[in-house]
């Protein structure tokens, strides 16, 4: 019987075109929301076929936005999604079970890139960003601020959408300044406009993808999310240590195929080894949910993220073994 049981489950697998530890692996649905590198790692990931190495099938999902990405997480359709700390927070003080568990980025990257003609952050009057509450959104506010601007009332902030209309809207003034990441940064240089801030130059902790699920899931999955996460550690070592391969996947997921812009995306990005969602580097979005939200000043930061992930696999010497193996010093 035993034998004849067996044989049906083969013959039911080969049926479908899977394999045994294909059918028995955790099947996650991952969202990502933008056509920009700083999801490398995650791409890199998935066609390196890390996530199967540790017990994993995982299918990517572009979803445009991380409000609407938030949402796929929330009703439960998709268990992983990357998107900025500001949606986790926000949502989170609505009552929602969200919870960060693992980062990308280290500092803030943006840039502001300025129409012909302008010279000086202080003589913008309208800021082309991709949509309210994006990161383009919150990053072009702080930054504006940050030099004495005030953000809608000295300083427009007019929706764009990605970043090729952006970099359109200043090159036919219909904005003055555009915010912008690599490695659409080399674009805007190569077209002559003035970079009037630049982020990635002041060290400013900040991420703007974090990974995120729901507590309820994280909970009741930890086998699954701690491979998740063994993937992902694995894969930032990958993509850092495989130029070549990682250049190839940035070609294809972003649909660009000049070697000076993948060049310059790989060459701007850094990404941790060990990425732990800490509280500094969602502390100012937490500042910035709480002007309109003042309830969020008072709650310990740690509420919303969960670093035992990250911390049982560091702890357990995981991390450490791979930066051996793929030669890497940071």
């Amino acid at each position: 019987m035993k034998l004849r049981a067996r044989w049906h489950l083969l013959l039911w697998l080969s049926l479908f075109n899977l394999s045994p530890a294909s059918a028995l692996a955790a099947q996650l649905n991952v969202i990502w929301t933008s056509e920009v590198g700083n999801f490398a790692p995650l791409w890199v990931t998935k066609e390196a076929k890390l996530f199967e190495k540790y017990g994993n099938q995982v299918q990517l999902i572009f979803v445009q936005g991380a409000t609407s990405a938030a949402a796929a997480v929330i009703s439960g359709e998709v268990q992983v999604g990357m998107f900025s700390p500001q949606v986790v927070i926000t949502s989170s003080m609505q009552g929602l079970d969200l919870l960060m568990f693992g980062r990308l980025g280290n500092s803030m990257d943006n840039r502001i890139f300025g129409r012909k003609g302008i010279s000086s952050i202080k003589q913008i009057k309208s800021l082309a960003i991709s949509r309210f509450g994006s990161n383009a959104d919150f990053a072009g506010r702080y930054l504006v601020e940050r030099e004495g601007l005030k953000p809608d009332t000295d300083v427009a902030f007019l929706q764009f959408g990605n970043q090729s209309t952006r970099i359109a809207a200043i090159e036919t003034a219909r904005a003055d300044a555009a915010i912008l990441t690599p490695p659409m940064t080399l674009q805007a240089r190569k077209m002559g406009f003035p970079l009037l801030i630049d982020a990635s130059k002041l060290g400013i902790p900040y991420s703007s993808l974090f990974f995120v699920a729901r507590k309820s899931y994280l909970a009741k999955s930890r086998d699954e999310m701690r491979n998740f996460m063994r993937a992902m550690i694995e894969g930032v070592h990958f993509y850092k240590a495989h130029k070549e391969f990682s250049l190839k996947v940035l070609a294809k997921y972003m649909k660009i195929q000049d070697r000076e812009v993948l060049e310059e995306n790989f060459r701007e990005y850094d990404f941790p080894l060990k990425p732990y969602p800490a509280k500094e580097y969602y502390a100012l979005p937490i500042q910035e949910v709480g002007r309109k939200d003042p309830r969020v000043l008072k709650e310990s930061p740690e509420r919303f993220a969960d670093a035992s992930f990250v911390k049982e696999l560091d702890e357990s010497g995981f991390i450490d073994k791979l930066r051996k193996e793929y030669g890497l010093s940071k």
